[in-house]
């Protein structure tokens, strides 16, 4: 009888401290995430936040890259074994502090919660740790990361990899054939619009980019 007690009381004192790590006390999520958590969410901004810190050459900052929004949308395209090894990978460096703390008092709350200074510290020793186990979950992590941050549209604008504004030529063909499935009448195309399909201007390095990644641009 009170070794079943002792039991019960054991799991429910697991299941608190479990709680209480890994789910509570995090803010609210931004809307319309399908597949992180509010946690995962928190955790996401807390790294973007040191490894792609404002000022670093690039228009925006990892937090202004809104990287929680690109990550989620990324899981939600991934195949479900994929999706847990990143949400694995995610918990793992959360509470890394449990067996690698931060350099600062209360060291071994979780990643998220730590100071600036004390997750850039943590990341540096993550990254150049002599066991190769740790230094492959900063690989992993930097690489779901840095592919959201530079392909964010106002970065690709800044690093001048945006794709080129391009006019379509229009041929006999656009004049006489609707899209597919349309109607003849949907033919926006006049005589006057023809243009010479063999004639076009050669791309410059400077030229015009897409209206989408200039607008990008300049909000940011």
């Amino acid at each position: 009888m009170l070794s079943g007690l002792f039991v019960i009381g054991l799991i429910v004192a697991l299941s608190i401290v479990i709680y209480r790590r890994g789910y509570s006390g995090y803010r609210a999520a931004p809307t319309g995430l399908a597949k992180l958590h509010r946690g995962e969410a928190v955790f996401v901004e807390a790294v973007a936040e040191v490894l792609f810190p404002g000022g670093a050459g690039l228009v925006l900052s990892g937090i202004d890259a809104q990287l929680p929004r690109y990550i989620d949308r990324h899981l939600d395209a991934l195949p479900r074994a994929q999706r847990i090894q990143i949400h694995l990978l995610f918990a793992a460096v959360e509470h890394l502090t449990l067996v690698l703390p931060g350099d600062e008092p209360g060291g071994r709350r979780r990643f998220s919660s730590l100071t600036a200074a004390s997750r850039i510290a943590l990341l540096g020793r993550l990254a150049d740790h002599p066991n190769g186990s740790f230094r492959l979950l900063f690989v992993a992590l930097r690489s779901v990361f840095i592919l959201g941050y530079l392909g964010h549209p106002a970065n690709l604008h800044g690093l001048g990899l945006a794709p080129f504004e391009i006019e379509p030529a229009v041929s006999d063909a656009e004049l006489l054939f609707p899209r597919v499935g349309g109607l003849v009448s949907s033919i926006a195309f006049e005589i006057e619009d023809r243009t010479d399909p063999t004639r076009s201007d050669p791309l410059e390095p400077d030229g015009r980019r897409h209206r989408a990644y200039a607008r990008a641009g300049r909000n940011s």
